[in-house]
């Protein structure tokens, strides 16, 4: 048996491929390079199994910065990841005009008016308890949850 089918490997959470745990973070550094336009060649996503599998009717995909005006849209996919995990991502969204990204409260739904901070605060609020306490671990590390932090 040669030693690369015995290299320990995990799946990349940008193309969901399996890649040997010692190029991971370079892997993942590749998709995450920025683009000439400032945003990233690519966002983590959940597996596509794995992602909101329900109707996009009534679920805004559509965004508008307060600093410069631009109006930006949200990939399906980010879109369905999202919906299934709200605290998959951080409080930034990408905005075309500013070519960078910008934070959630400077940004509003342009189908709803409503920010997309006060959007993902209610989405997280509703989120079961098992995707919850996964949120808490991942940010604070499993000691915080078993010293009640």
């Amino acid at each position: 048996m040669s030693s690369m089918s015995s290299t320990a490997r995990r799946s990349c959470p940008f193309c969901h491929r399996d890649v040997s745990v010692g190029w991971i973070r370079l892997h993942g550094w590749w998709h995450a390079r920025r683009r000439r336009d400032g945003q990233q060649r690519a966002h983590v996503t959940l597996a596509a199994a794995d992602r909101y599998r329900g109707t996009l009717v009534g679920v805004p995909r559509s965004y508008v910065h307060s600093g410069c005006g631009a109006g930006t849209g949200m990939p399906e996919e980010i879109v369905r990841s999202y919906l299934a995990n709200p605290f998959l991502y951080n409080d930034t969204a990408f905005c075309t005009g500013c070519e960078d990204y910008v934070p959630h409260v400077e940004c509003t739904w342009l189908e709803t008016g409503q920010s997309l901070r006060d959007y993902f605060a209610v989405l997280r609020a509703a989120a079961s308890p098992e995707l919850r306490a996964q949120a808490h671990v991942h940010v604070h590390g499993a000691d915080a949850r078993l010293a009640g932090g």
